[in-house]
């Protein structure tokens, strides 16, 4: 952490209950339309009015944030201005590997957009790639309706401060018919302990329109807690695809909270990607809403926790429409004294007739003290449909520990075999090869 971001990260004046202000005031600064100053105006008196969640409401019994104090944190560090990638820190530098030139890339510095490359094949084709308030400023009538129009305000208290703290976040725009010429990744980077990050994202894929989009979350582990509040909204038009990859890699100080919400349109596809290894306490809650005949959503995950690492992921899928399919598979290995929380729903509204679900969580336990709960779920409202789910917890297999030995394989080197086999599935969804080694390289480094 630089100097400057150690004088910056302090409490704000007036503490939590001064933030909604503030975050309006540089809001009016940044020139937001005034549709979006009263969203935040409205998001701000939900939050007054919510309590924090606590262990009575159901999602939150098995989790929660312990002694984190918001008031406490600073959510508007500034991020140095990035003149070109040199000026980024060496953990995205390496994390981009050389592809930086072949992408279309933002980079979000605490509070801060601080870096901005469009790809010129994109630009040619009319893509956009560019910050949130950018995009509130130059492309307010693509924004309106989207932004802020999946995700519940009134969830919880969190939910709520985020809609009104917003800062910073991406907004991408891919044409109608558009097969976007190169990959989209969207970075956030925290600097430090002290830290609060609410940027929000929207994704809009027009008819017939198809894209890659990575966004990762990565940060170094700092002394004292720094907290992200995330909110990522993607819409995929009809006929449209989208591979989506969501990758947190978190210092072991970041207290993670987000909300990820998904509308397919007719024929469309989604492909969704979602992979947890770093941070403290991770909780997201990723909802898919089919809503058009033939929407098609493919949802592939994996956490790998270790120490006292805490996740929880809580999905939705929605089937608002007939002939619609969703297939969801977690996977997670656990160690030390990890815990993982999964908690899932299919939901099968009346008339959303000939529905293919399936929803699975595959644990794998590395120690006795790590845990895993697993809570699977169906409601089916239709009477013409196939929906599957199924959970198990186990330990890794000593027969194929046994043969992997016979072999010469030390213990060591043979249970790595194992996990990186139980991940491989998941890994190689990841559409970009150099991001494919990096985490195989840091799931190896968790193994030991």
């Amino acid at each position: 952490m630089t100097a400057e971001t150690r004088i910056l990260a302090k409490p704000v004046q007036g503490g939590l209950d001064a933030w909604p202000a503030l975050a309006l005031e540089r809001a009016v600064g940044a020139n937001e339309p005034a549709w979006a100053l009263e969203q935040r105006r409205e998001a701000a008196e939900v939050a007054a009015r919510l309590p924090f969640p606590d262990r009575r409401l159901e999602l939150w019994r098995r989790t929660d944030f312990g002694t984190l104090a918001l008031g406490e944190l600073d959510p508007f560090v500034p991020g140095p201005q990035a003149r070109n990638l040199d000026d980024l820190p060496a953990i995205v530098i390496a994390r981009l590997a050389g592809e930086a030139a072949n992408l279309g890339l933002l980079v979000q510095r605490n509070s801060d957009v601080v870096l901005e490359q469009t790809h010129p094949a994109l630009a040619q084709q009319g893509v956009i790639v560019c910050s949130m308030e950018r995009a509130l400023r130059e492309h307010a009538e693509k924004l309106q309706g989207r932004l802020g129009a999946l995700i519940e305000t009134d969830l919880d208290r969190y939910t709520a401060l985020h809609q009104a703290m917003r800062a910073g976040g991406a907004f991408v725009w891919v044409p109608d018919g558009v097969q976007a010429g190169v990959p989209i990744r969207l970075i956030q980077w925290l600097d430090g302990a002290g830290v609060a990050g609410a940027p929000a994202t929207v994704i809009v894929l027009g008819r017939g329109a198809s894209a890659t989009v990575l966004e990762e979350c990565l940060s170094e582990t700092a002394d004292g807690p720094a907290f992200f509040s995330g909110g990522t909204e993607v819409f995929v038009g009809e006929d449209a695809k989208l591979v989506y990859g969501h990758l947190q890699d978190w210092g072991r100080n970041v207290i993670h909270y987000s909300n990820q919400r998904a509308r397919i349109e007719r024929g469309g596809e989604l492909q969704w990607i979602q992979t947890f290894l770093g941070g403290r306490t991770t909780k997201t809650n990723s909802y898919f809403q089919l809503v058009g005949a033939g929407a098609k959503a493919y949802v592939h995950g994996f956490m790998f926790g270790d120490q006292r690492q805490h996740f929880d992921l809580h999905t939705l899928q929605k089937h608002l429409a007939e002939q619609t399919t969703s297939d969801l598979f977690i996977k997670c290995a656990l160690k030390d004294r990890a815990r993982s929380v999964y908690q899932g729903m299919i939901q099968v509204a009346r008339g959303a007739q000939r529905t293919d679900a399936y929803q699975a969580n595959r644990n794998l336990l590395l120690s006795d003290t790590a845990r895993a709960d697993s809570i699977p779920g169906l409601e089916i409202l239709a009477n013409d449909v196939r929906c599957t789910h199924g959970a198990t917890v186990g330990t890794v297999d000593e027969e194929q520990m046994y043969y992997l030995m016979t072999r010469g394989l030390p213990r060591g080197d043979a249970q790595r075999l194992v996990v990186e086999g139980f991940f491989a599935p998941v890994l190689d969804r990841i559409p970009l090869e150099s991001v494919r080694e990096q985490l195989r390289g840091m799931i190896q480094a968790k193994i030991g």
